[in-house]
């Protein structure tokens, strides 16, 4: 048993319904708690290097949250916090979360044309660019402008390699936040045994990465870092519309099966894409975010939001409602859990092993690898692509 209130048992949605009540039932502390379970972790001294490389990257990445984030909370109360987010936590999504993530437009335009060949490509695939103008609007009309700026990233790009023989299986790879290079994630996915194999595959760039990046932005990803939580919440929509509609022209080209295989931030979109999108075939989710909320807290940034907002007891209550629309765990799974392989690392020191393990236990316990290494030094990448 864990510490607390904290036990192997999480919080699910009710059989049948989606549900927010995980947002009181967890633990407030559910990052902090340590993860039991046994694992394949035969290197316990790697474990601890990976986990302490991981620890020294998000004090890092947090440094540009306090210089962002800290002086904006200063003087807000809790109150004033939620009442800022209160669209996104609305009665509504509350009742029914899967309301914030609206259908696409049907036959939105996408374009498909061949483009050229880089050295890394298969030399037998037909390599071709898939791109469209994204048609999201922000949740919160209020932000609509401001968002809407962060140009160029209403412009969805992928890059797929296609067999010749015809329309196969496709799987579609989801980098993590601020990692969306095409060279690093084709061979962190071992995305040539995929193909390989008969697949074909697809990258596509999630908002504010890659070629999307504002030109306003340090560095991919980082135009997700703002005092409020507006922007995270608006990107994670935006990219469940855009692979709606990546999805639905594979499946109209011909395409007989889609699959989702994400890392981190990419594992997050796969879960949601599990829980929203029921033409999704697969998923493969590795280190996925459960609860934006908890992972905020779990990193340096907790102390930014204790040190400046009061009810430090309320708080993670709060971020949690906020955020509800935005977590697996507040949706229910929409397809065969026996098509969905779940990974984490044992030592991960970005995501905690524990959101893996909530979401297993909320999907109703689908086949899962609890690897070694941590999230960076992630070391079982191959056994994972083997079980995929």
């Amino acid at each position: 048993m864990y510490p607390g209130n904290h036990s192997n048992s999480f919080p699910s949605a009710l059989p049948g319904r989606p549900s927010t009540a995980w947002i009181n039932d967890l633990c407030s502390d559910f990052s902090a708690h340590p993860f039991l379970r046994a694992s394949n972790d035969q290197h316990p001294f790697l474990g601890k290097v990976a986990y302490g490389l991981d620890r020294l990257v998000t004090t890092a990445m947090s440094i540009p949250y306090k210089r962002k984030i800290q002086p904006h909370l200063s003087d807000t109360t809790l109150q004033e916090y939620v009442d800022y987010h209160a669209c996104y936590a609305q009665q509504g999504f509350m009742d029914d979360p899967g309301s914030a993530f609206p259908a696409p437009p049907a036959e939105h335009p996408v374009v498909e044309r061949d483009t050229r060949r880089r050295s890394w490509d298969p030399k037998t695939a037909n390599l071709a660019s898939i791109d469209f103008d994204s048609p999201f609007q922000t949740i919160d009309p209020r932000f609509r402008d401001e968002y809407g700026a962060l140009e160029p990233n209403g412009r969805v790009e992928s890059r797929a390699w296609l067999h010749k023989e015809g329309p196969r299986p496709i799987v579609i790879f989801l980098h993590g936040f601020s990692a969306p290079d095409y060279r690093i994630n084709m061979m962190w996915f071992s995305a040539q045994k995929f193909y390989a194999a008969g697949l074909d595959v697809v990258f596509m760039n999630l908002p504010l990465h890659g070629g999307r990046t504002p030109k306003s932005a340090a560095y991919h990803g980082t135009a997700l870092i703002h005092p409020s939580l507006w922007r995270m919440s608006e990107a994670a929509a935006q990219g469940i519309m855009d692979l709606r509609i990546l999805i639905d022209h594979l499946l109209k080209r011909g395409t007989p099966k889609v699959g989702i295989m994400g890392y981190s931030w990419g594992a997050f979109h796969a879960a949601m894409l599990a829980s929203l999108e029921p033409r999704t075939d697969f998923i493969v989710s590795v280190a996925p975010v459960v609860s934006i909320a908890d992972v905020v807290m779990a990193w340096p940034t907790r102390t930014f939001f204790q040190e400046s907002i009061a009810e430090p007891a309320m708080m993670m209550r709060e971020l949690r409602k906020i955020l509800a629309p935005f977590t697996p765990l507040s949706h229910r799974l929409q397809i065969p859990k026996e098509r969905v392989l779940l990974a984490a690392s044992v030592n991960d020191g970005i995501i905690p092993t524990v959101h893996t393990e909530a979401l297993w236990e909320h999907f109703g316990r689908p086949e899962v690898s609890w690897s070694c290494g941590g999230h960076i030094l992630y070391f079982d990448k191959e056994k994972v692509a083997d079980r995929a």
